[in-house]
């Protein structure tokens, strides 16, 4: 239940984040990292192998394009 709120957060800000600009940065920022912490339960496949435990995986691209696109707006505004 608190990945799927905290999913949606960064979905909405994400899309926000393109209206309001750079004040929208520290919400996605903080979306972003709590939805690295808190996707346990939705992920999915291991895209990288980095140890033998630990890996990329499908749900931390939404965590990784959120950081992105917070860099992006930071730079452009």
């Amino acid at each position: 239940m608190l990945a799927g709120l905290v999913l949606v957060l960064l979905v909405v800000s994400a899309c926000l984040a393109g209206f309001v600009g750079r004040p929208a940065v520290p919400v996605l920022v903080v979306a972003s990292v709590l939805w690295l912490v808190v996707n346990g339960p939705m992920e999915g496949d291991v895209l990288i192998h980095f140890t033998r435990d630990h890996g990329l995986t499908s749900a931390d691209l939404a965590g990784l394009a959120g950081l992105g696109m917070a860099v992006w707006l930071w730079r452009q505004t």
